[in-house]
């Protein structure tokens, strides 16, 4: 069971599988990014050694070899900026095979140079390789693992068989301490790299908890006083971009104190509740910002062209809240819990004065009996009450 639990510890960087896997799409691109500067790099060398070893020095086989590596690098560079980019964002996950790909062939190059290409000196290039490729990406331990251990078994029969000792022992010893290095390197840093992903989305969660308690009511769930008015403010700078007017609805419970007292405040907040619910389906199915701005008093802002259709809103709101049916029996007109209604359409030159006018019309609303809607007309100066269409 103990060693069960060490491997996979070591296995998943110190936490679950679940984890490991949710977070490992940030290591994928990490990963990519890092390939990609590397071809970069690679591209700015094997161009200008490919030409060097062409025309300087006559020798075609490293032209060849330095002009393939180009090609390749070429093409890793290309793949690493699609994805990227978004192109294959479905195939997120085949960077580890792109990073595994490259890796081998990094190491196979190195094994040729340090067993064929140098067979009487010592296999520098092939002993950094072994540490360089583990140390520039956050690796899995176990694919790292299962990449670098058979590639490095494979280099030391190889230059013991090539090569006479003393060398191949010099280098067998200085490949496996490259190799062990990098492993517990390579282990480190990838979970250091991991430790810093999930701390980033801890503190991402955190910050968006914390925006939404400062711009959410926290009974209604529907946006605060704040948030709603700094909706106004945008729909304003959206309504002066695009000529549009700026429309206003203020909704109010009607007799919500008399509620409170005959039911109890914790059906008071229930009320809110349900209200709440009711007015952010709304908004949400016909793209409106609805908020409590406090009491029992409700706010919803839009850019609007029609007033007909400002008044279908007004009135779509308040039927939705009398739809409801719920019992008020101490209501001074009404058997159920209505609502009345303020609007005010204006143009953007003079939209800050909207809520002031929806407000006003709200109380004449009030004032000709509740559960009805009055407009504001900015043509006329007058409050036009919706429902009985009279004028006041």
């Amino acid at each position: 069971m103990r060693m069960k639990n060490a491997w996979n510890k070591w296995r998943y960087l110190g936490y679950d599988r679940e984890t490991t896997v949710r977070f490992r799409m940030e290591s994928d691109r990490a990963n990519l990014l890092t390939l990609k500067r590397i071809s970069v790099i690679s591209l700015l060398v094997t161009a200008p050694l490919s030409l060097a070893f062409g025309f300087l020095l006559q020798n075609r086989i490293g032209s060849l070899l330095c002009a393939g590596a180009f090609v390749f690098m070429l093409g890793v560079f290309f793949l690493c900026r699609s994805m990227l980019s978004g192109a294959l964002h479905k195939r997120t996950r085949s960077a580890n095979w792109l990073v595994l790909f490259v890796s081998l062939i990094t190491y196979a190059l190195g094994i040729y140079s340090g067993v064929v290409a140098n067979k009487g000196e010592l296999s520098v290039v092939i002993v950094w390789l072994f540490l360089l490729v583990q140390i520039s990406f956050d690796l899995p331990p176990l694919q790292n693992a299962l990449t670098v251990l058979p590639c490095g078994i494979l280099f030391m029969a190889l230059t013991c068989a090539v090569k006479s000792a003393p060398r191949c022992y010099y280098d067998v010893m200085y490949a496996f301490c490259s190799i062990v290095v990098g492993l517990y390197v390579s282990h480190h840093q990838t979970r250091l790299a991991l430790d810093n992903i999930i701390a980033q989305n801890c503190l991402t969660e955190a910050n968006f908890a914390l925006y939404h308690t400062c711009t959410t009511d926290e009974l209604t769930g529907l946006s605060n006083r704040r948030m709603v008015f700094e909706r106004f403010d945008a729909v304003l700078e959206h309504c002066v971009a695009s000529g549009m007017d700026v429309a206003c609805v203020v909704l109010d419970i009607d007799d919500y104190k008399q509620y409170n007292d005959t039911y109890g405040h914790p059906e008071g907040d229930t009320l809110l509740k349900r209200i709440g619910q009711t007015l952010a389906a709304y908004g949400d199915e016909h793209g409106i910002d609805i908020g409590r701005i406090g009491g029992e008093e409700f706010l919803a802002v839009w850019n609007e062209s029609s007033v007909e259709h400002c008044v279908c809103v007004a009135e779509d709101l308040r039927s939705a809240i009398e739809r409801m049916g719920i019992p008020h029996r101490t209501a001074s007109d009404h058997p159920i819990v209505t609502v009345s209604v303020g609007l005010c359409m204006l143009p953007p030159a003079s939209a800050r004065r909207s809520y002031f006018y929806a407000d006003k019309a709200l109380y004449r609303a009030k004032d000709a009996g509740k559960n009805c809607s009055c407009r504001y007309d900015a043509e006329t100066g007058e409050y036009v009450l919706i429902r009985s269409r009279r004028k006041q």
